[in-house]
């Protein structure tokens, strides 16, 4: 009997076998994807093995009910990175498979033509620095070998990475390989997509979460028939289906972005890692501001270390200003008076500004005059933000919206207190102190599609807006030659978060920014706003020392034993009854503690503890953090999954070297 071995997006890590009918006999099964009933629904699977002879012949099998695909959607490569992934992320084949190539993937009505590649090649005739000489011979030569290495490109802004990149990925070509380049934010899409068209012409492609199911179809086709060799975008562009790939790009390599949340957690950097290897590819890392644990890596030889130290033509990076708000009278807006002098000093200049503050809305919270009541959300432990335009109230956390209230639902007045600044709030005070300025907003409220993207950069590249202001959407990868100002409001924000990598966090934001003005032949200045000038990370973003930064940085991660000294598990429980979500917290930390005392594994338990945010989407939140190495992390895990059962209403989520603890 012949059948069709499928695996399914269902968390169960195992096979289901149906037979294929005669109508579909005559049909290729292998690494398509499948419609198949399954108990009382009915499934869309993948075919990973057609069996000829199946021999049990005595268990009754259903059969196929449909064959989706005219093509193979799945590879060798994309089956066994599947395993690799549910062995290494604690998820099942099938839902690393629905990752790789996401079931919702549709199939176009007409199939496309095959275009004859006009490949358009060329490199710019100017005149590259020493360093960047030293990155292209380094990376160039490991791709002409067909070597399996590693590089980790620290460089300053500015100081011509992206040149780097390109005239690695046209190695890559030259030598009839493949290129995937991986950005942080689609945001930055635009710029790199015109940069690349124009260098290497139709052979490219764009992969991010705003391109269409049926658009990514076809580009999934013209991979495997060779029209595309270069794809840019973000993550989940690590997936796709190269067979000859030859260099991963991940540029800003410490984003957080690279991590996924959602089952299963992988790191893209991972996932780079071991495709790398399979192909005998090489991985290029690069950013201003390496993670931690990436220099760490480089450090200890894992990664070749590449150094950048200088702009192109040696231009000086941007003076930056601390200015202390503990004692300084502010002016009428959310600006300190050196702050609102500077802007002014630009503008007349006919010079471009970037302003940043990483919260979005009008304010933060607001508060009842008479009782103190701040609202909050009634899904999420956390205030409802303050949106002027149009006016509401909004969780960013749960999308919940409602009417600003008109009266205190304690004490049932009628007048409140709008605490904290946030970008709606700096977009009205810019827009009454320089009236004819024109600004541009990007935040996730504006950011609605991807024309905005383009609308920002070719508005900013045109001058045609004079201020560009954002949350960390405007930290990265922006080259604007006029911008010789940045003015971040409030530097605080990520600086005491309950989180291990807050000072990292707030390092990288006032660093990145920093180097997106001055870039030209204008000088650039930055002015930073924050009640703690002392501390270290804006210390040494201040003098853009990243080495003493990560000194000081590591030396903290030893003493308490975080990344990259040991491997972290978050577990969270949820429920919507909070004392059963506690309960149940309780049961899984005694059962770990029972294990790892059985096992004798140096795993500490951190535990339970209510969540940053305890409630989230009605849904009361506790955890417990593991530290240890990875292997045994896994093991309790694996036990901890196919032992513990969960009881009605409890939810639980085990994410391997999350992206915070928060």
């Amino acid at each position: 009997m012949k059948v069709a071995e499928v695996v399914l997006p269902v968390p169960l890590n195992k096979s289901f076998y149906y037979t294929i009918p005669e109508e579909l006999k005559d049909k290729q099964l292998k690494y398509r994807r499948v419609t198949v009933p399954f108990g009382t629904r009915t499934l869309d699977g993948y075919v990973i093995s057609v069996i000829e002879n199946y021999e049990k012949k005595d268990i009754k099998l259903k059969n196929i009910t449909k064959v989706i695909d005219d093509i193979e959607i799945l590879t060798d490569e994309a089956v066994e990175l599947a395993k690799w992934l549910s062995e290494t992320y604690l998820c099942s084949i099938g839902e690393a498979l629905a990752t790789i190539v996401p079931i919702s993937l549709k199939v176009p009505k007409r199939k496309s033509k095959v275009k004859k590649n006009k490949t358009k090649t060329f490199n710019p005739d100017f005149d590259m620095t020493q360093y960047q000489k030293n990155a292209i011979e380094q990376i160039e030569q490991s791709i002409k070998d067909g070597k399996n290495e590693s590089f980790l490109i620290h460089g300053v802004t500015g100081s011509g990475k992206t040149e780097v990149y390109l005239r690695s990925i046209q190695t890559a070509i030259d030598n009839n390989k493949s290129a995937i380049f991986l950005l942080p934010e689609i945001s930055l899409t635009p710029q790199f997509i015109s940069i690349l068209n124009k260098r290497f012409g139709n052979i490219v492609a764009l992969w991010h979460s705003e391109v269409t199911t049926i658009q990514k179809y076809k580009i999934f086709d013209a991979i495997q028939n060779g029209e595309i060799k270069i794809v840019v975008g973000a993550r989940s562009a690590i997936f796709l289906p190269f067979t000859n790939l030859g260099l991963i790009i991940i540029d800003e390599e410490h984003e957080n972005t690279y991590k996924q949340n959602n089952k299963p957690s992988y790191d893209t950097k991972e996932i780079a890692l071991w495709r790398a290897k399979y192909n005998n590819a090489v991985t290029v890392f690069g950013s201003a501001t390496p993670s931690v644990e990436s220099y760490y890596s480089a450090i200890e030889n894992k990664y070749k270390l590449i150094e950048m130290p200088y702009r192109i033509d040696k231009k000086e990076m941007p003076q930056v200003k601390m200015i202390p708000l503990n004692n300084l009278k502010m002016t009428v807006s959310v600006f300190s008076k050196p702050m609102l002098q500077a802007i002014k000093r630009a503008l007349a200049r006919r010079e471009q500004v970037i302003i940043f503050l990483n919260r979005r809305g009008f304010s933060p919270s607001i508060i009842c005059k008479h009782c103190d009541t701040v609202i909050q959300c009634p899904d999420c432990s956390v205030a409802m933000v303050y949106h002027k335009h149009p006016e509401h109230l909004e969780c960013h956390y749960c999308g919940k919206q409602m009417k600003f209230p008109l009266k205190c639902p304690t004490c049932g007045k009628y007048e409140y207190r709008i605490i904290g600044v946030a970008t709606q709030r700096v977009e009205e005070d810019l827009k009454n102190l320089f009236p004819h300025t024109k600004v541009f907003r990007l935040d996730r409220d504006t950011a609605t599609s991807k024309q905005v993207y383009t609308d920002v950069y070719e508005g900013i590249k045109s001058e045609e807006y004079s201020i560009l202001l954002g949350t960390q959407m405007v930290t990265k990868g922006f080259d604007f030659p006029r911008v010789s100002l940045v003015c971040v409001v409030d530097a605080d924000t990520s600086l005491y978060l309950p989180d291990f990598r807050s000072s990292e966090r707030t390092f990288q934001l006032i660093t990145q920014v920093a180097g997106r003005c001055g870039r030209a032949e204008i000088k650039g200045k930055v002015l930073v706003q924050t009640k703690h000038p002392e501390n270290y990370a804006l210390k040494f973003a201040k003098e853009y020392n990243y080495k003493d930064f990560y000194n000081q940085e590591i030396e903290f991660r030893k003493d308490l034993s975080y990344p990259p000294f040991c491997n972290i598990a978050k577990i969270t429980v949820r429920n919507k009854d909070n004392k059963k979500s506690f309960e149940f917290t309780e049961k899984v930390y005694k059962f770990i503690e029972e294990q790892i005392n059985k096992s004798n594994y140096p795993v500490s338990v951190l535990g339970p503890a209510q969540s940053y945010i305890s409630k989230l989407n009605g849904t009361y939140r506790w955890q417990i953090i593991l530290k240890g190495e990875r292997k045994q992390l896994k093991e309790v895990l694996e036990y901890l999954q196919s032992s513990i059962k969960l009881p009605s209403g409890t939810f639980i989520n085990i994410e391997l070297d999350p992206s915070d603890l928060l």
